[in-house]
């Protein structure tokens, strides 16, 4: 809150404020095709979620348990999620009796493939863990969390318990120059509690490699660079345009300069439908037979659902700002895939569901722009992103999946609702269509 097209149909054109604006959206709209994006940030995924070659052991263990040639025959197997107490876990590590001392350190190891050697590029994991963890890639360590400095021992314990929200987000690391080798590589994690009488354990992990990428820095380039600057600018991404992979998006403060480098005093989002796997579950969605056969207005409505319930937390809408603020002072600057978002704060705001339901209705078929300006509500006016929905006979509707209208219902722009939606100077937006 504060926070693939059809390119053979014929423009309908949006009425804004003035001509000139009008044909300058038009303009930036027919020189962006739709196109898969040569931007950096394309990554290679290495270890997946859910991986299900993992070998795990509380016994003590010792200090070489974490060498390439280390010996696991003797170790337990199991899927990820691992561990105990939480009920998303695949494979329980140990089943607890009553009162049963816990040990403080459980070892995970698990081994991949790379096709080519990579000495200095970024390497980024994703980690969801209780309570801390110290990760080694073949042999040598390369991150720790929630840890003290120094010498890590068995009975090492963890700095401080976790407690939700945050023992149910992932954590996001991105790494320079971790040596990753051809052919086979092990990743090593051992698992810390705070005590030994915690309740649970957990562990899910996701490796991928930056190739040719050496610095943290969030970057896009060619025709995501071209949109990342026109949004930047405007504030509308055209119904006539989709979003290319690599397009980034910080806020309306994003700084963003002509060689794609971008920062901003929150989370950048990215666009990647390759390396995002949450992206893609919900194209999955976006895509299927069944909702081909409805009508758009009734497409859109089921995707809205879909986004709201995707982006709402289980304690409900009012927990979603505090969440995204976390995320915002999180990953300050950091680049986060928009399917990611959910994993790291547990919600998501307008900002995040506009994009989403962007990138969900072209993949179904439906003519959608995104919309940035300002909202007025009970509490004043404040920073918003909505859509706008062309219908078949060429009509409008507003689609606002973070102030959701009863029964999703989406106004058009003549509607009293609609006086709600401000511009970015703060003026009413559909004040031109109300009085036509």
């Amino acid at each position: 809150m504060r926070h693939p097209l059809r390119t053979n149909s014929t423009p309908i054109q949006i009425k804004k404020v003035g001509y000139m604006f009008r044909w300058l959206l038009f303009v930036i709209a027919i020189s962006m095709p739709a196109a898969k994006s040569d931007a950096q940030g394309d990554g290679l995924r290495l270890l997946s979620h859910g991986a299900n070659n993992w070998r795990y052991s509380f016994s003590t263990q010792k200090p070489d348990w974490k060498e390439t040639d280390f010996d696991t025959s003797a170790w337990m197997a199991g899927r990820a999620p691992l561990g105990f107490g939480e009920p998303a876990v695949s494979t329980v590590t140990n089943t607890l009796k009553d009162e049963e001392i816990v040990p403080i350190t459980t070892y995970f190891r698990t081994e991949f493939d790379s096709p080519e050697e990579y000495l200095n590029s970024i390497v980024r994991l994703k980690v969801r863990v209780d309570d801390g963890f110290v990760a080694y890639l073949n042999g040598t360590e390369f991150q720790r969390w929630n840890m003290p400095d120094g010498t890590i021992a068995p009975d090492t314990t963890a700095v401080r318990a976790l407690s939700a929200p945050e023992e149910q987000l992932h954590l996001q690391f991105d790494v320079n120059s971790i040596a990753v080798r051809s052919s086979k590589n092990v990743l090593a994690i051992e698992v810390h509690q705070c005590n030994n009488q915690s309740t649970d354990l957990f562990l899910d992990v996701q490796l991928s490699c930056y190739p040719g990428r050496h610095s943290k820095t969030v970057q896009t380039s060619g025709d995501a660079l071209k949109l990342s600057l026109a949004f930047n600018s405007t504030h509308t991404i055209s119904h006539l345009t989709s979003i290319p992979d690599g397009f980034i998006d910080g806020g309306r403060e994003m700084q963003i300069d002509e060689f794609g480098i971008a920062v901003s005093n929150r989370e950048i989002l990215r666009v990647d439908r390759n390396q995002d796997t949450n992206l893609g579950e919900h194209l999955k969605f976006a895509g299927s037979a069944e909702l081909a056969t409805l009508s758009p207005i009734d497409r859109a409505t089921r995707i809205a659902r879909y986004v709201d319930t995707v982006m709402t937390h289980a304690e409900g809408r009012e927990t979603c700002v505090p969440r995204s603020d976390y995320l915002a002072e999180k990953f300050r600057s950091q680049e986060v895939y928009l399917g990611d978002v959910v994993d790291f704060c547990g919600a998501g705001v307008c900002r995040h569901r506009a994009l989403l339901f962007k990138i969900l209705a072209d993949a179904a078929g439906l003519l959608c722009s995104v919309m940035r300006g300002n909202y007025r509500s009970s509490n004043g006016m404040i920073g918003h992103t909505w859509n706008e929905l062309v219908l078949d006979d060429e009509s409008i509707v507003i689609v606002d999946v973070m102030n959701i209208q009863p029964d999703f219902y989406f106004p058009s722009p003549k509607e009293p609702a609609a006086s709600k939606y401000l511009t970015i100077a703060g003026s009413i937006k559909y004040a031109a269509e109300t009085n036509k």
